[in-house]
């Protein structure tokens, strides 16, 4: 009984995993183009010089309510133009939500928690100063690039 068991269980294995569903492109399109070739990019130099806030990180979400989507980039780019202008930070990602900002800054040499502190601190009363209207938190890490 067990075998017979076991044989009607390996059968159904099978069966199922030989299923190919035919006409499923109908539904979804095809993947490919003419030469056999699937239509797949997996450029990462556009992926990593891409801006990304919080509004846009999705590039797949839709847009259900119709309007165009909220723009801060302007914000972003004077947030990084301030961090650049002191001359011992590089900027790096700045995310925007709501009336949110959260800036990670990168410094060369290596810092103690007190010294992350006190120059997160002073970089973050600096953007306050150029952008009031944000409750700003900054995070600073070593560059080691």
């Amino acid at each position: 009984m067990k075998k017979l068991f076991v044989f009607i269980l390996i059968l159904g294995l099978t069966a199922g995993c030989a299923n190919f569903n035919r006409g499923v492109e109908n539904f979804t399109g095809t993947n490919g183009n003419d030469t056999g070739l699937r239509n797949i990019s997996t450029d990462e130099r556009d992926y990593n010089t891409r801006d990304w806030t919080m509004d846009s990180q999705n590039p797949n979400f839709l847009n259900l309510d119709g309007r165009n989507k909220v723009n801060n980039q302007a914000d972003i780019d004077h947030a990084r133009q301030v961090i650049d202008a002191t001359g011992e930070y590089r900027s790096g990602p700045v995310w925007i939500n709501g009336d949110d900002m959260w800036v990670t800054a990168y410094k060369k040499e290596m810092m103690t928690d007190r010294q992350r502190a006190t120059a997160s601190s002073k970089l973050r009363k600096k953007l306050i100063e150029a952008l009031p209207r944000y409750h700003i938190e900054v995070k600073i890490q070593e560059d080691r690039t």
